[in-house]
């Protein structure tokens, strides 16, 4: 299916270049449906497209060697697919599975290339989402190394504010990212029966609570404190 270039302002990377080059990105892109629980594409496959979210969550995970999953990101529209592999050209180092319906747009690997040697803003663009990348994973190697099971399940909570929450007029944050416990378990290495108890701890607190439906709203300024617990 084919991509409108004003479909790709959804994308924070994409919103941020020229008109010129989303229109050159558009042309360059295949937009493909999934049900839920489809694999984008799988650990270990040949990495031959740069992907996006344009509708819908994908989660990003890795099979441990004992068996399970370990989840690593959970991405809504605007989230990014396999950013480095047009660089490297290794195989996809986790794989991506959807957790609703989705839509995804993906652009071959050496349309990606091309574009970046041929639109400066694109390049530049990629540049920043890489170093938002390397900071990304030296915290989750901080949390797994360093902070207590408290203090991670906090920090995934902060983190899911900062990528999903929307203000409210009392400061708190509102999200919209329906997780089980144990899939927040997942992204931080901590048992289910652990994240449960530490959120009734939270909510018994006042920091955080649930709506009649279901969201999750918290106060960053009450959290932060704790991420040391």
């Amino acid at each position: 299916m084919a991509c409108a270039a004003r479909d790709l302002e959804v994308v924070p990377l994409f919103a941020a270049v020229s008109a010129a080059t989303r229109e050159a990105l558009a042309a360059a892109t295949t937009v493909r449906h999934y049900r839920p629980d489809m694999f984008v594409f799988a650990e270990g496959e040949a990495a031959e497209c740069f992907h996006f979210v344009l509708q819908g969550r994908v989660r990003v995970f890795r099979d441990t060697r004992d068996g399970h999953e370990q989840t690593l990101q959970v991405l809504q529209a605007g989230g990014l697919l396999a950013v480095v592999g047009f660089l490297d050209g290794m195989p996809y180092p986790a794989s991506a599975q959807t957790m609703t319906a989705a839509e995804i747009g993906s652009i071959r690997n050496g349309d990606v290339a091309r574009l970046t040697q041929s639109c400066g803003d694109l390049a530049w663009g990629l540049l920043q989402q890489l170093a938002r990348r390397l900071l990304w994973a030296q915290g989750r190697m901080y949390d797994l190394a360093l902070r207590s099971a408290t203090g991670r399940v906090v920090s995934a909570l902060l983190q899911l504010a900062r990528e999903h929450g929307r203000p409210g007029a009392d400061g708190r944050l509102t999200v919209d990212m329906p997780l089980t416990h144990r899939e927040i378990g997942q992204l931080i290495g901590v048992s289910r029966e652990t994240v449960t108890r530490t959120l009734r701890q939270l909510r018994e607190a006042g920091a955080l609570r649930w709506t009649e439906d279901g969201l999750l709203v918290l106060d960053p300024a009450e959290l932060r404190p704790l991420l040391e617990a």
